[in-house]
């Protein structure tokens, strides 16, 4: 029954584009929303200092309890006109729904049952590759938005700061070199508002690409956050062989190589191999030193001469699917431990981000009990709302690195390849504080 209200909500919002839209995506004439961006506004003219009477400024922040800071309270509460409205929601789109969406819009990656073993092998590796795909492209829009939500709010907080600087020079209690100080952060949170906005606009791009979302179906609505960290990593034991056992294409190189050895014989092996051995002995030479090889490292093969092997004419095929087979195997290990190791670094780095999160909050509300205790001034508590914002920026980049790592050792263990590391969200530093 849920199924099926999804498939209603995603029908109803244009989620499954083949059955609502009535022209195909590559009709120029088809009837699209407009693209929307509204540019963040320049400051206005700097205040003077001392433009207005200290009396007259005092009368209105008198009317507030807390001065300054419940003024501006006031006024979050109580927008200006002119902001820009936001993007209207469509249906909510989950992993699920868009790894649903994406396979379904690729055709070209179903299996049939008229192919050799060999063509359904690189059909699985594909689908796992693209899945993989799908899902990071998921978990980087959810950090994107995520991240736009915090650099908004990082914005704000430079305006308020901004804001209270600037009644402060007017009734010439600050310097306009401090004033100065305040807009130039506010002109680094606006930048670092724009970039968030453009990464945003990239990751969901991305997906909807991927999923083949558009028209109004671009409108989709992501989660407010990633899922929440596992309290316990994946334990590593045993991963090597679950990999082994299931990629696709191992056991049909572990049958040609068998085949192969059984065609040749062990003695056969044994005699080859000494002979790759002394082949390449011959090719490197005297450089038996790091220096030698670096400076003139081989420009040929090593050569095997079969006149003198006494071997078959088939052992080079034979054993080369041997070889083929030997170093897909240890391939495959290896990208199941450098997939797990980066695994475990970054849930030990998203569950530290996390625990700073936690001790920044505290920090701020401890400095909100003080400032209420009027032990704390106005830019004490604004420097900690700053700091705290910054760890939780700090703190989703992390867990974005940390289900990145998920998806990818999933992925490895499924046989697909291991794309790499994702780049480590580093801490932000601090603000020196604004002045009391």
């Amino acid at each position: 029954m849920t199924r099926k209200r999804h498939l209603a909500g995603w029908l109803a919002v244009g989620l499954l584009p083949m059955a609502v839209h009535a022209a195909p995506p590559y009709e120029p004439a088809a009837p699209v929303p407009a693209p929307r961006y509204v540019p963040l506004p320049l400051l206005d003219t700097t205040p003077q200092l001392g433009e207005i009477d200290w009396r007259q400024a005092n009368e209105i922040v008198g009317q507030f309890t807390r001065g300054h800071i419940d003024v501006l309270r006031w006024e979050s509460e109580n927008p200006a006109r002119g902001q820009a409205e936001p993007t209207p929601a469509g249906a909510l789109i989950g992993a699920s729904e868009s790894l649903r969406l994406a396979l379904a819009a690729r055709p070209d990656l179903l299996a049939t049952t008229s192919m050799s073993q060999a063509e359904r092998a690189h059909a699985d590796i594909a689908a796992a590759a693209f899945s993989r795909d799908v899902l990071r492209a998921w978990v980087s829009a959810v950090a994107a938005e995520t991240a736009l939500a915090n650099a908004g709010k990082a914005y704000g907080a430079a305006e308020t700061g901004t804001e209270l600087a600037s009644r402060m020079t007017r009734v010439g209690n600050w310097a306009q070199d401090r004033l100065l100080s305040e807009q130039l952060s506010l002109k680094d949170a606006g930048v670092g508002l724009i970039a968030a906005r453009q990464e945003a606009t990239r990751a969901r791009e991305t997906l909807a690409r991927m999923t083949g979302l558009w028209g109004e179906a671009v409108h989709f609505t992501l989660p407010a956050s990633l899922p929440a960290l596992p309290a316990d990593a994946l334990e590593g034991a045993g991963l090597e062989a679950l990999a082994l056992s299931r990629h696709p294409m191992l056991s049909l190189a572990t049958q040609d190589a068998e085949r192969a050895l059984q065609s040749q014989g062990r003695g056969v092996q044994a005699r080859w191999q000494a002979l790759g051995a002394e082949a390449v002995e011959r090719l490197l030479g005297g450089r038996a030193d790091d220096v030698a090889v670096l400076s003139r490292p081989p420009a040929t093969a090593a050569l095997i001469d079969l006149r003198r092997a006494a071997v078959g004419h088939d052992a080079p095929h034979a054993f080369g699917r041997v070889a083929d087979a030997e170093s897909l195997a240890v391939s495959v290990r290896s990208r199941v431990r450098e997939a797990y190791i980066n695994y475990r670094i970054a849930h030990d780095l998203a569950a530290q981000a996390l625990s700073r999160r936690s001790l920044q909050v505290a920090q701020q509300e401890e400095v909100l009990l003080r400032y209420n205790g009027m032990l704390k001034s106005t830019w004490d508590l604004l420097d900690a709302a700053r700091e705290r914002l910054a760890a939780k920026t700090t703190a989703a980049q992390a867990l974005r690195d940390f289900w990145l790592a998920h998806v990818n050792l999933q992925a490895v263990l499924a046989g697909a390849d291991y794309p790499g590391a994702d780049g480590v969200a580093q801490p932000a530093g601090k603000k020196a504080a604004g002045g009391h």
